[in-house]
């Protein structure tokens, strides 16, 4: 259950979250009584305006979707007329809506361009067969290096090579030109200016892309009873950052987070006599239920792509593969 927010869909972004969250109310996967996250925390998450996050609230309480009950929060409110189940023809609507992006994506469409079509009731013209081009993913660990470059390769027309940042460096200062070899190169958020900065005389495009954790982790540890110490831990002190960075990003004031590292067990001891919930990614999450106390809350949350950032990827391919095919039309032509 995530929320995206897509910055280059032609849908505005208050329309984008409303919808999504009114979705999930209608199909019952927000049921009547679930506490939503504050406006701040929402927005920190999603990172987005307040003021757009308010909007959406505001406006979904107008709607009879939300109540908003001063000292104690935002909470979805009871269905009209007091059924406790999605409306059947509500379900008929979303099963409709499931059957066509389904559809879509088998075309080669992803989720927000559909939206946007809806919206706008544009006409698309059918798209060309995708070419895929060409790019390298770097990234500071190996198990997000290999999940996110898959992930890529599933989801875009790319072949992805992989290098870790210090093998980057070094190929880069030992033999630059091999990057040419590349229609860019991608990694995620955290590192983007690092690999601006090392790359900044090479004449090959570098994208970052947001990792995001899911909507249902943020709104477990917002419930969490004041001064709950939650344990974060990643394979790699690196990814274990990351994932106390996007945390202490959605402003949460109840929890107080200790790291740890599944590379080094004993970090993940001390970690475990602090805490009684624990954020951890799915590689290290055996490690800690057979360390852990009993009663030890273990929320696996494995990083993934934001949707959004991946959908913008995909448009700059289209240009870039236009790009190729134009130049290679105007070599023929000599």
């Amino acid at each position: 259950m995530d929320l995206q927010v897509n910055r280059q869909s032609q849908l505005p972004i208050h329309v984008q979250l409303q919808a999504q969250l009114t979705h999930l109310i209608q199909a019952g996967q927000l049921p009547p009584g679930t506490q939503l996250p504050t406006v701040r925390q929402l927005a920190g998450f999603l990172r987005i305006n307040r003021n757009t996050a308010a909007r959406v609230f505001a406006d979904m309480e107008r709607e009879g979707y939300l109540s908003c009950e001063k000292g104690r929060g935002t909470f979805v409110a009871r269905a009209r007329g007091g059924g406790q189940t999605p409306p059947l023809r509500m379900t008929t609507l979303a099963r409709v809506v499931d059957d066509a992006l389904e559809r879509a994506a088998r075309l080669g469409f992803g989720g927000a361009e559909f939206a946007a079509a809806l919206y706008t009731r544009a006409h698309a013209a059918p798209p060309l067969e995708p070419r895929k081009l060409r790019a390298l993913f770097t990234e500071c660990n190996r198990p997000q290096l290999r999940r996110f470059s898959q992930e890529l390769e599933e989801t875009l027309p790319l072949d992805v090579d992989t290098l870790l940042l210090p093998n980057l460096e070094r190929a880069y200062r030992r033999s630059p030109g091999f990057l040419t070899r590349y229609a860019l190169v991608v990694t995620t958020f955290w590192h983007i200016h690092e690999v601006q900065k090392l790359l900044r005389k090479a004449n090959t495009e570098v994208v970052g892309l947001l990792a995001e954790a899911s909507l249902e982790t943020l709104m477990r540890l917002t419930a969490l009873p004041e001064r709950t110490k939650v344990g974060v831990a990643c394979n790699e002190w690196t990814g274990s950052e990351n994932v106390k960075l996007s945390i202490e990003n959605a402003g949460l004031k109840n929890i107080q987070l200790v790291m740890g590292c599944g590379a080094e067990p004993e970090s993940l001891k001390r970690m475990l006599k602090e805490a009684r919930v624990v954020v951890c990614s799915s590689l290290v999450a055996g490690k800690i239920r057979s360390l852990a106390p009993r009663g030890t809350e273990v929320i696996v949350d494995d990083r993934t792509l934001d949707k959004g950032g991946l959908e913008m990827l995909r448009q700059r391919l289209a240009q870039l593969a236009a790009g190729k095919a134009a130049r290679g039309g105007r070599r023929g032509q000599r």
